[in-house]
């Protein structure tokens, strides 16, 4: 599954990166992660997603394991991940690029998620709602956080 899309920070570009920078300043915005460890490069978490948004009635949340090196550079920052979410392994990527637009920056960004056996389990539309309502939760509050800086 991709994802894509695109948000003005009325901060300027200098600022953006200096925050996303910072996986310490993100893991605020990340839904249900939890026992937070960055080991020198790799990053570790748990999670527990709230998945009630699925109509499931006897699940209605997931827990599971992830690992993820988190690069940022000057104009964009990578996150490249796997784990276990519900005995399913889970890949993942995310890119975000900064381009200054005066007092504003543009982020531009793009996530592929590989859920494995949890689109078998839960339908390809259910994880796409569950998905589409984590990502913008997140980057609603990315967003917040970087305009009041």
């Amino acid at each position: 599954m991709e994802f894509s899309g695109k948000i003005t920070i009325k901060n300027n570009k200098e600022n953006v990166a200096g925050f996303l920078s910072d996986i310490n300043n993100i893991t605020p915005c990340l839904p249900g992660v939890y026992d937070f460890q960055n080991n020198g490069g790799e990053i570790q978490c748990k999670l527990k997603l709230d998945i009630s948004a699925a109509k499931i009635s006897a699940m209605s949340s997931v827990t599971g394991k992830m690992s993820f090196l988190y690069k940022a550079g000057l104009d964009s920052i990578n996150i490249d991940g796997s784990g276990r979410i519900a005995g399913s392994k889970v890949k993942f990527n995310i890119a975000i690029s900064y381009e200054n637009r005066g007092e504003e920056t543009l982020l531009d960004w793009k996530s592929s998620f590989d859920f494995g056996l949890i689109v078998k389990m839960m339908g390809k539309d259910r994880v796409n709602e569950i998905s589409r309502e984590n990502i913008d939760r997140t980057m609603d509050c990315i967003t917040s956080k970087l305009n009041i800086q």
